[in-house]
């Protein structure tokens, strides 16, 4: 580990060498690196590579804060266990309260259609997808009149 006054010449020296290279012109680097039998095409492809991979990381962010938050939000899914009612009826009344309940809900489920007229299988489907959504958890509060269950969600 050097010391304190070791790590201020090394700074110094890095601070020159920097100096150095700033202020020399492409020109002389060129010809310097090829005096030294440095391979300056090798070079130049290992810089472009550097600078494509940071401005790729830096346009991806979004990209990965987004996994990010769809992998977490798949977690929580997996964990909660959702018991839907348990017949045809109950669970068509449910949908029908979540539509009544948000507009954002009643212009996806029943945009084209009658809530009526829609099989089980689409009802516990659209169920399904509005579950997966968020956009059951405030109708299935007002159902359980605000309880929380532990790790058993029930409607």
């Amino acid at each position: 580990m050097p010391t304190d006054r070791e790590r201020t010449e090394l700074e110094i020296l890095f601070a020159n060498l920097a100096r150095g290279v700033e202020n020399a012109s492409p020109e002389d680097l060129l010809v310097e690196a090829k005096a030294e039998g440095q391979d300056t095409e090798q070079i130049a492809s290992s810089v472009r590579a550097t600078l494509f991979n940071a401005v790729h990381s830096f346009e991806q962010r979004k990209l990965h804060a987004a996994r990010h938050g769809y992998r977490k939000r798949s977690r929580e899914l997996r964990s909660r266990r959702i018991e839907f009612p348990a017949t045809p009826a109950e669970r068509l009344a449910l949908l029908i309260r979540a539509a009544s309940s948000d507009e954002r809900v009643a212009r996806v489920t029943a945009r084209f259609r009658d809530l009526r007229d829609m099989t089980d299988e689409d009802v516990q489907s659209a169920l399904e997808d509005l579950m997966e959504l968020g956009a059951l958890d405030s109708v299935m509060q007002d159902s359980r009149g605000g309880d929380e269950q532990a790790g058993n969600d029930t409607i």
